[in-house]
């Protein structure tokens, strides 16, 4: 759940038409109704029951963002995971909104871009991200420790690997214990080649 403050950063003061022009197409309402749709969405950490038809209509229409085939796969794509919503968000926090608000919904796009700088949302959403891939990492190095039998203490430079693989095959010691019977070695193996 994100902290009530960034809630409370993105959906208040609701947006309004007057903050908005119409187009031919769309009335300033229609454009206030999109803006405060998307602000509660992502405040809510973008919920799949949230994700309607008119949504994802305008949000594939806005932000240089596209279809995807379907709504589906336009979720699929953008809120699946974290990584997934640092994309969506890094990509909506980035495009220059081009057009003219009479013709587009540009004046929507720069409110809810300048809203969600103002929240700081996507470093959130970044943090959650390097917290999962930290310990999905920690998770195989566990698996691979168990597997391999090396102590944690010796996993900085791989010396328990080393030890056990890399001296035998050398035929001298690893990198970093008895350097220099090491590397005589090799130096003498590389001399006796060329």
């Amino acid at each position: 759940m994100l902290p009530s403050t960034i809630v409370r950063a993105l959906t208040t003061p609701a947006f309004e038409p007057d903050h908005f022009t119409a187009t031919q197409w769309s009335t300033a309402e229609d454009k206030a109704i999109f803006a405060n749709a998307l602000m509660k969405f992502i405040a809510h950490e973008f919920p799949r029951p949230g994700f309607g038809k008119a949504l994802y209509q305008r949000l594939s229409n806005t932000f240089g963002h596209i279809a995807h085939t379907n709504q589906d796969g336009y979720y699929s794509v953008f809120f699946e995971s974290d990584a997934d919503k640092v994309v969506f968000l890094d990509q909506t926090l980035r495009w220059p909104c081009y057009g003219d608000r009479t013709y587009a919904f540009c004046d929507v796009e720069r409110a809810v871009r300048w809203r969600l700088r103002a929240a700081n949302v996507i470093d959130v959403f970044r943090m959650r991200d390097a917290d999962a891939t930290r310990n999905r990492e920690l998770g195989t190095l566990a698996q691979l420790q168990a597997k391999y039998g090396a102590n944690r203490e010796e996993t900085g430079n791989f010396a328990g690997v080393k030890r056990r693989v890399g001296a035998a095959a050398w035929g001298g010691t690893p990198k970093g214990r008895g350097d220099q019977a090491f590397e005589t070695r090799l130096a003498t193996d590389l001399g006796a080649r060329h």
